[in-house]
């Protein structure tokens, strides 16, 4: 999460938990088991909808959704991907894309279908599938298509497995996939704490945002993924900022709400459980400034 270097300089030491599932790790962080969370915007909502008094300190960035298809499936473009799915349910044999089933991919892939025309429930066959076993099932033809993480994306792809359909990010498609939140307690509790997490965050990312041959560095020093797997999430999918682009998570309240995992649309709450102060002290750039990128 943060190097050695930038632990020591703030006086920390993280000790980083594996969660099964983000619900679960919205639960520790609710219950004081944890100070900090690394989460989706989706989970954010989450949070709100369930009534634990979360908030997003700074951002970390996106670039994670990517859409591939297995070889011998004609996707050449969305008319081509439209066209396909049409026939495919026309002729009973729908298009199966596989998705960890709830996910904040399986959100983005009804909603980029459905700019196509394209209702996924009902005009494709979505299977479970967790993201680890996306490359085994594209290159087995379980499925046609996966939307899953862009590492397991890239590891298809350079085994040949699979081809890329779709990057979801960017301006239209939303940026701002992946933040930290903590208990709003703890800011209240421990801010010299809360200010120190955020100021080795911030420095951390800031090394990293426009130095992408040092993350290909770094990611093959502690990964053991291939050097082409590294290079392609690192040059063409992934993007890091402290900053945080809140129409996009606003956005993701309004699409919950429409799918009808949530309630409510709980866009209209999101800017409360928002702190930037912390972060705008440690880069001295203003709220608004770190408010969108």
């Amino acid at each position: 999460m943060v190097l050695p270097s930038v632990e020591k300089k703030y006086g920390l030491k993280y000790d980083v938990k594996d969660f099964r599932d983000s619900m679960s790790q919205l639960l520790a962080l609710g219950q004081g088991e944890l100070d900090i969370a690394n989460t989706t915007s989706q989970h954010l909502v989450r949070a709100i909808s369930e009534g634990i008094d979360v908030v997003w300190i700074l951002g970390w960035g996106g670039g994670n959704n990517v859409l591939v298809a297995r070889k011998g499936f004609d996707a050449a473009d969305e008319a081509a991907l439209t066209a396909a799915i049409l026939a495919r349910k026309q002729q009973g044999k729908p298009v199966t894309i596989g998705v960890p089933t709830g996910s904040m991919q399986h959100a983005k892939l009804l909603f980029y279908l459905k700019s196509l025309g394209i209702d996924g429930e009902r005009d494709t066959q979505i299977v479970n599938i967790p993201f680890p076993n996306h490359p085994r099932a594209l290159e087995a033809g379980e499925v046609d298509m996966a939307m899953t993480l862009c590492v397991f994306g890239a590891i298809a792809i350079d085994k040949g497995d699979a081809r890329l359909v779709r990057h979801l990010f960017g301006d239209e498609r939303g940026k701002q996939e992946i933040g930290f939140i903590v208990n709003r307690r703890l800011t209240r509790d421990k801010p010299e704490l809360v200010q120190r997490i955020v100021s080795s965050l911030a420095e951390a990312l800031g090394m990293f945002m426009g130095n992408t041959d040092l993350r290909i560095e770094l990611e093959r020093k502690y990964s053991r993924l291939p050097d082409a797997v590294v290079a392609m999430q690192e040059r063409e999918f992934l993007k890091y900022d402290y900053r945080t682009n809140v129409a996009d998570l606003k956005a993701m309240a309004k699409e919950l709400r429409d799918l009808g995992w949530v309630k409510e649309d709980y866009s209209d709450r999101i800017d409360k459980h928002l702190d930037f102060t912390f972060l705008a002290k440690a880069t001295g750039r203003s709220q608004a400034q770190l408010s969108t990128w």
